[in-house]
Order: structure tokens, then sequence, then C-alpha cells
């Protein structure tokens, strides 16, 4: 299948749709952890051999005194067989019952968009965080600017909303704790309103 990745309205559609749809049945009925094989449609590439990408997903427990709000982790990249790997952790409030969650199907989405984007990457660009890297510098990173992009788009058409109004809704969180301040705020937004998508495999020219 043809990916057309500079289109607006691409983001990875289908096979969005599809796990998006597993992980709020599984929401649904309480489920805890699972793993699931999935078939790569895309003429882009993933892997050299693999056409197919491995998912877990699973249920976390936030304790009552450090809990805030539901939350999602998501991570993608090979696993210890050398697979394309997604994995997705649903963060929950600890002894609050599964199936009473908040998640909406787009925000769902949008996570799940952001990783499969993340697998079309060269992974030897991918610059893991830590607790000491400065949010900013993680969301002004090249490879994440696509992704949060591609996210955006998928949560933008699940929730009929505009990507602009998706985009601020997510840096608001983070302008109001203070973790960036109003001139940071303005240059994420740029960055991931119109990014250039060409960070693939196997592209050429790509710039970091």
């Amino acid at each position: 299948m043809k990916a057309k990745i500079n289109d607006k309205n691409f983001y990875y559609n289908e096979l969005t749709k599809e796990i998006t749809e597993d992980i709020l049945e599984n929401l649904s009925l309480g489920i805890k952890y699972d793993q699931t094989q999935y078939h790569w449609p895309y003429h882009l590439k993933i892997d050299d051999e693999e056409e197919y990408l491995n998912f877990t997903y699973s249920v976390g427990r936030i304790p009552s005194k450090d809990f805030i709000k539901n939350d999602i982790i998501g991570s993608s990249g090979l696993d210890d067989f050398c697979l394309p790997h997604v994995t997705i952790s649903m963060l929950i409030k600890e002894k609050k019952w599964i199936k009473n969650h908040s998640y909406t199907f787009s925000e769902i989405a949008g996570v799940v968009a952001h990783e499969l984007h993340h697998l079309t990457q060269d992974f030897e660009l991918s610059v893991m965080p830590t607790e000491n890297t400065p949010i900013v510098n993680y969301f002004l990173n090249p490879i994440e600017i696509e992704a949060f992009h591609i996210g955006f788009r998928a949560e933008s058409s699940f929730s009929n909303t505009t990507i602009e109004m998706c985009i601020e809704k997510y840096l608001n969180n983070f302008l109001n704790n203070n973790s960036i301040n109003a001139k940071e705020y303005q240059k994420i937004f740029v960055k991931w309103l119109k990014p250039e998508i060409k960070l693939l495999k196997g592209a050429s020219g790509n710039e970091s």
C-alpha cells in the first residue's frame, strides 16, 4: 500500500485504527496484558526482511499519592528478536477498575500513530532522553518532530478538531506546569505543525 507520507490526512490510517480498536477492546474487557502481531501494509520500510510488527499492550498502575491523570507511554524499535516492535502502556490509578477508564479513541490513536512512524525512521537517529534531558530538547529532536506531527494528524482526524488545537492542548500541559516557557512553546508549535517528513529508512539526504 502506497503511503502518502506528506499528505496531511495520512497517519498509517488503517493500522492505527486497528491497533487502537484492539487497545480499547482490551480495556473494556479488563485485560491487563496482551501481545499481538500485525501485518505492515505500507510501502515504507520498517525492516530489511520483516513485513510484520510485534505489539505489546499493558496496563500500568500509578499509586494514589502520585496519580495526576491517566497517561499513555509508548515506545518503538527493535525487540530482543530484532523484530520491529511497538509497546503501549496505559497508565491508570491503582485499584481503579480498568473498564472504567477515561481514555478516548483519538488520544490513543495519536500515540499509536506516533510510535508507528518511529518504526519507519532510521533507528540510529533515535536519541533516548534521560531524566536530565530538558523536555524542550526532546520535543525539538528531528525524529520526534515528525512523529508528534503524525500522531496529531491521527488525533485530529478521530476527534474532528484541527491539528493546531491538538498541539495546543498537548503543549498547554507543559506550559502550565512551567516545563517549557512561552518562547519554547511557540518554537515547538511551529516545528510540529508542518514538518517535512524525510527521516525515513532508506531515504537519501537525511538530515538530523
